[in-house]
């Protein structure tokens, strides 16, 4: 693709549910036509979360119903498409990430998602100024771990079953192991690197256009690097608009969606996000990139 060409990312769902957002893609078949929607909108690239059709419960591993939402967008749209993972560490690899193993062998899966880090799960509520839930998160789910040993096994086996990860970033530290992971030759090139910049999950710098460029900061020049900014539960669309204009004047990609951030765009679809995206690329000068074109820049079979 043109160097310069944008990828837009598309946040589909989430946890989100309904009575968060109206416009939540849950079902296999909603997440396909969105995907669609979005793809005709300028996107190229989904992410989504499998969800229990009648519940809308996340189901992080359920291959069965990721194989669903893939094979129906496949027949709607031509998006490179790639699901999440359970975050809580259980007794194997398998348990994790087995489904994306299961989705490369049945579906195609092109695309599997890494998090190379582990953070604290904190919650916090600016206009009570307060954390949320703390008693419940607590007693509960109170850390994202990814270990260095379930990083390296992950993208070994990605790279045995010609997977091309979705590296995340939720702080600085992860940006570092990125850097380092490419110079121990663990993770190739170029690298899908996603900087998550977070607003009510209190994780990283808070969330503006300086937490972006003290992460590229630590990115040095002869590393290829495909990275996208990725604003996540940030309230204030100002914000959400701010950072994402100043990657795309950095040279980067960027991610909307209402799965990302629900109420700063608490009436308005994934596609008409896409749309606002795809007019801050035309502001820059910068065209978009199809998903042939990102199939081509990383040699997606």
């Amino acid at each position: 693709m043109e160097r310069d060409a944008v990828i837009v990312e598309v946040g589909l769902n989430e946890g989100i549910s309904r009575a968060d957002h109206p416009h939540v893609p849950i079902t296999p078949e909603d997440i396909a036509v969105d995907a669609q929607h979005c793809e005709a909108a300028g996107a190229s690239v989904v992410h989504w979360h499998a969800r229990d059709p009648e519940t809308g419960e996340q189901r992080a591993a359920d291959a069965e119903l990721y194989g669903a939402a893939l094979e129906q967008m496949r027949a709607r749209s031509s998006v490179v498409a790639y699901p999440t993972y359970p975050t809580q560490p259980p007794d194997s690899i398998e348990d994790r990430l087995g489904h994306c193993w299961i989705l490369r062998e049945r579906h195609g899966l092109q695309v599997a998602p890494i998090d190379i880090g582990s953070v604290n799960v904190i919650t916090w509520d600016e206009d009570a100024c307060d954390f949320v839930g703390a008693i419940d998160t607590l007693a509960g789910r109170t850390v994202v771990q990814n270990s260095l040993a379930f990083t390296l096994t992950a993208l070994a086996r990605f790279d045995e079953l010609g997977l091309h990860p979705s590296v995340a970033a939720f702080d600085v530290g992860f940006t570092r192991t990125m850097v380092n992971l490419v110079r121990a030759g663990r993770l190739r090139q170029p690298v899908f690197f996603k900087i998550f910049v977070m607003g009510s999950w209190a994780v990283g710098p808070a969330p503006d256009t300086a937490a972006l460029e003290f992460h590229l900061h630590q990115i040095p020049d002869d590393i290829d690097v495909e990275w996208m900014v990725v604003p996540y539960t940030i309230d204030d669309p100002a914000t959400v608009e701010r950072v994402c204009r100043r990657a795309l004047e950095l040279g980067g990609n960027i991610r909307v969606g209402v799965g990302d951030n629900p109420a700063a765009h608490p009436s308005r679809t994934n596609a008409a996000l896409v749309e606002d995206a795809a007019r801050w690329a035309d502001d820059a000068g910068r065209p978009l990139a199809t998903a042939a074109d990102v199939r081509v820049r990383f040699t997606l079979a």
